[in-house]
């Protein structure tokens, strides 16, 4: 068994401090003879933010005994350190097994849900980030404990999906409370199970609801004292429900006995990082509801939506997954073409969620979908790269956006959400509304989630025909494999909406963005085929003078407002502190905004839209 204990250490410093104990088999050593090694290991990755991240970084160094004899534990590759083995304790006969007991600091300062995070007020983190593994032990039972030394600090609840012991005290909604000088224990099947259930800890406040039988529970840091965390359960109720009976129509059994939502509210932070029970969030603080104030802010959709998507992951890509990540190997990247299917189909079906649960009306869901439909279209990027070799280039490009990302790349998010629009709709037209994707992912959930096979890169289409009647192989293959746009206006048309460009508001169009500094205007984009790219314009470089007139944020408003499509103007700029000179010939601007609206005579039968089932 592993057993790991990590110690609140220096959060001043914001350091963990992590120790291993364990007894090491021989035959699991490697090498021959009497040069023999046990390697310790950590992830390069976490599942589900598809970057090597090389968390071995954070790790300040590693110390190791054997037997209770200190021993030499060198780093013998990125992410990895060397134990060497005494050739005396395998000449002594005397030990089948070794004790082994590591320990070592990880810095912790990344305020994000993939990382690991401490202060004085708060920890978090994943087990990628702070458990080194000893190779060939993977597969053993683990348990966990937290302690956090010290006096007179104010108690923290510990949120996880991983069961504690029964001996900790805990909060009315079940998570283990840490007291100063006090100990915290869980406990997980294998490493696996261990590094796919992160932890919130701090002054938390914690509120649980039943979906279908199962206790799900809300854990908050940092939120003001009058949030409304109430209202947020009983929002996300019907929604948990709602995809619980998605796949489970039947039997409404969910994969797991308990759920926990562990949130960071920030001044501005934006993100969700699924795993199999459990999920870590970050959003503004600004987005959350209040006690007492019947009107949700603004953003407070957006917040639902992406519980709701993460939520959706616990069976779309935790458990139903593609056969490249069936094991996954976290030590390199894991190519797959799939992502359009298991990030962008999630992306599709998290309002659609909150819209059948009753959380999002038609009119949201309407405004949701066509800025979704706008943020793909308003890039070239679209025209060059595929979803399927998005998801494939994720590695390499998506996660390492730069200057040129519009016109590089497109999101297999967002233009997966509006593929899976497409199959949906021609599912159902094809069976006059018998079936739907929901067949085919309840398919692909018996076939691959249940059974923990993984889908293969061409197996997805004849899913599809089988859960449906339908054959789509050849255009799902156009739409995932090709760059051509996709048929939006008739997957709408079907269920009697109409798909709107909105006139533009402005009048011409230059193709470039820009942040205004004291110098002048620095260059961010420049959009492919656009007048700023025709005229030499490039990223990076300072606008000093448009016309006669130094350019000044004020004066390029106005420039802008008084241009007319044809109108040439001349930019004088520097490009590494050399003087260049620009004449830009200014375009007729076009809309990206897309509305969708009811068609006043639909003309013969509609199907119902999948958000009203």
């Amino acid at each position: 068994m592993l057993h790991y204990l990590v110690t609140v250490a220096d959060p001043k410093g914001h350091y963990f401090d992590v120790r291993l104990q364990t007894r090491i088999p021989v035959e699991i050593l490697q090498g021959e003879g009497q040069n023999r090694w046990i390697d310790l290991t950590l992830p390069a990755w976490i599942p589900g933010s598809y970057l090597i991240r090389e968390f071995s970084r954070n790790v300040l160094y590693v110390r190791a005994s054997i037997n209770n004899v200190d021993v030499m534990c060198e780093r013998a590759r990125k992410d990895s350190w060397r134990i060497e083995v005494d050739p005396a304790l395998l000449q002594s006969g005397h030990h089948e097994e070794l004790v082994l007991e590591c320990y070592w600091r990880v810095y912790a300062w990344d305020l994000s849900v993939r990382g690991a995070h401490l202060d004085d007020n708060h920890g978090f983190f994943n087990g990628t980030s702070l458990f080194l593994c000893p190779q060939g032990m993977e597969h053993e039972p683990v348990g966990l404990t937290i302690s956090r030394p010290g006096e007179n600090l104010q108690d923290w609840t510990v949120a996880c999906g991983l069961p504690s012991s029964n001996e900790a005290e805990k909060d009315i909604h079940g998570c283990p409370v840490l007291k100063a000088g006090g100990l915290v224990t869980f406990t997980a099947p294998d490493y696996d199970s261990l590094i796919d259930h992160p932890v919130e800890m701090g002054v938390l406040q914690t509120k649980s609801f039943d979906a279908l039988g199962i206790q799900h529970v809300f854990a908050v840091y940092g939120a003001d004292q009058d949030l409304d965390l109430q209202r947020i359960c009983d929002d996300l109720k019907p929604v948990c429900e709602a995809q619980i009976a998605l796949f489970e129509p039947q039997s409404k059994q969910a994969p797991f006995e308990r759920y926990v939502f562990m949130l960071h509210a920030t001044d501005n932070g934006y993100g969700g990082l699924e795993h199999r029970n459990s999920t870590a969030l970050l959003c503004s603080v600004n987005d959350l509801p209040q006690r007492g104030v019947e009107k949700a802010p603004k953003g407070y959709e957006g917040f639902l939506g992406l519980c709701s998507h993460e939520y959706f992951h616990s069976w779309n890509v935790k458990r139903m997954k593609p056969a490249a990540f069936v094991p996954y190997d976290l030590t390199q990247e894991n190519y797959t073409r799939l992502l359009w299917i298991f990030e962008g189909f999630t992306s599709y079906y998290d309002d659609v969620m909150l819209a059948r649960a009753g959380k999002m009306d038609e009119a949201a869901y309407l405004t949701a979908l066509g800025k979704t439909i706008a943020q793909v279209m308003k890039g070239p990027g679209r025209l060059n790269q595929s979803v399927a070799d998005s998801s494939f280039d994720a590695w390499t490009k998506y996660y390492r956006q730069d200057e040129n990302a519009p016109n590089a790349i497109v999101s297999y998010y967002t233009k997966g959400a509006l593929l899976a629009l497409c199959i949906d709709s021609a599912i159902r037209q094809q069976t006059s509304g018998q079936h739907s994707l929901d067949d085919v992912m309840r398919l692909m959930w018996q076939r691959k989630g249940m059974t923990g096979s993984g889908l293969g890169e061409d197996e997805f289409s004849a899913l599809v025909h089988e859960a449906t009647g339908v054959d789509l192989a050849h255009s799902i293959n156009e739409w995932s494999r090709g760059t051509g746009e996709l048929p939006l206006a008739e997957a709408l048309k079907a269920y009697g909406y109409e798909l709107e460009q909105k006139p533009a508001e402005d009048t011409i169009y230059l193709g470039l963005h820009g942040q205004f500094k004291p110098e002048g205007m620095l260059v961010k984009q420049v959009i492919n085929g656009s007048p700023a790219h025709a005229a030499g314009i490039s990223a990076g470089d300072v606008l000093v003078a448009l016309g006669e007139k130094r350019l000044t944020e004020t004066h390029y408003k106005r420039a802008l407002a008084a241009l007319r499509p044809g109108t040439t103007v001349e930019i004088i700029g520097f490009r590494a502190e050399r003087l260049s000179e620009f004449t830009v010939t200014s375009g007729e601007a076009v809309s990206n905004e897309w509305s969708i609206k009811k068609l006043e005579q639909a003309g013969g039968k509609t199907l119902p839209a999948p958000w009203k089932v």
